[in-house]
């Protein structure tokens, strides 16, 4: 959500969102990577499906 909030002030800043007048595009690299580092949406999405299904099922997922 940051990412997007920090995406969408470059937006709006235009030209000046990407230069080094304010600090939004060294927030947009960390917050990219700190995604990257958080590890892939893919995985957190199995999990909650895993712990949600495993409420309503005996067979082991």
């Amino acid at each position: 959500m940051a990412l997007k909030v920090v995406d969408e002030a470059i937006q709006l800043h235009g030209a000046g969102g990407i230069s080094q007048d304010t600090p939004l595009a060294a927030y947009w690299m960390h917050l990219r990577t700190l995604r990257l580092a958080d590890g892939p949406d893919a995985v957190h999405r199995r999990q909650v499906a895993r712990a949600e299904l495993r409420k309503h099922t005996q067979e082991k997922i």
